[in-house]
């Protein structure tokens, strides 16, 4: 007998909620099926599993429209996981940034969210035998991050999928680059990191959950410590992943492309043939900041803002 798609995946949830809560401190208050509130009265589309500060008021618990300033993570829960859903969660994304109480002021509060938000998926649907299902997700994760996300602010945090691997985003600068063509500076640039399972310590749900706590720990201290244990453990993995350089900026928008200038004006050229043309025009504020450098190992950056290395500075 097939089990109902609605019950299978409130069981899902559940599941996903006492995971959470067998691991990260017990002052945390973890609740599913919720929406986010902002202090504009904006919402965010339902969100399955919310960990919430252990400030959060306990009178308001039970509703299910919850205070942005108290919500330290979200995240989206599914039996499994299709092409489609991963486009959805990194549009939500870039929602679910909007309504955060975010700060400015240090590399970190610029380019990171208030509000950690993650994927976590029982399994997958790529499950023929020539099937790809790691470099499936990989290209739907860039093909919608490089539609939706205008800003690192609103990339998503992790895609963990249980039975396969887990992706974790990461936002760095790469100080006193020089390609030997002139374009010198420091730039800003972030990635998914596609980790495997070569440690003796990992699994997906493992890696994801130590990602968690490493977020948790820079405004929660009492969490450093074993985050420095674990992470001694190798508990995360390794891996590698493309870097995306944030390009070109029109209008405060930032944009991954290639620049054409010719008779008929100037042009960002999208890497995705999907993906129109957009003429610049001259009243148009056009920054460029960096240029594409490829492949990368997160190992090879001199400088991580989120991998979360002792001490925890900002």
């Amino acid at each position: 007998m097939n089990e109902d798609p609605g019950t299978a995946g409130d069981q899902g949830e559940e599941n996903w909620k006492e995971l959470l809560e067998s691991w990260i401190p017990p002052y945390f208050q973890i609740v599913t099926k919720g929406r986010i509130l902002s202090d504009s009265g904006e919402t965010s589309p339902q969100v399955d599993v919310i960990v919430l500060s252990p400030d959060y008021p306990k009178s308001l618990l039970n509703c299910k429209e919850y205070l942005s300033g108290g919500v330290v993570a979200a995240f989206e829960c599914k039996t499994t996981l299709r092409r489609k859903h991963i486009g959805e969660f990194i549009e939500h994304s870039k929602k679910i940034e909007k309504l955060a109480i975010n700060e400015n002021g240090t590399p970190r509060k610029d380019l990171q969210s208030k509000i950690y938000y993650g994927l976590l998926a029982h399994s997958h649907e790529w499950k023929k035998e020539n099937s790809n299902p790691k470099e499936n997700i990989e290209k739907a994760i860039w093909e919608y991050d490089e539609k939706y996300v205008t800003h690192p602010r609103e990339i998503p945090d992790i895609i963990c999928v249980a039975d396969l691997g887990v992706w974790k985003s990461q936002k760095m600068i790469v100080p006193n680059y020089d390609n030997g063509k002139g374009l010198k500076g420091n730039y800003v640039m972030s990635g998914y990191i596609a980790s495997d399972n070569k440690e003796e310590f990992f699994t997906p749900v493992g890696s994801c959950v130590f990602d968690l706590l490493q977020n948790i720990a820079w405004r929660y201290p009492s969490v450093r410590d074993i985050v420095t244990y674990m992470r001694k453990l190798n508990i995360s993995g390794s891996g590698s992943g493309y870097s995306r350089p944030w390009v070109f900026a029109l209008n405060g928008e930032a944009y991954i492309k290639k620049l054409q200038n010719d008779k008929d004006g100037i042009f960002l050229i999208s890497l995705n043939e999907k993906y129109a043309p957009i003429k610049v025009g001259e009243n148009d504020c056009l920054d460029i900041f960096g240029k594409v450098l490829g492949k990368s190992d997160a190992s090879s950056f001199c400088l991580h803002l989120f991998s979360y290395g002792t001490p925890f500075i900002e």
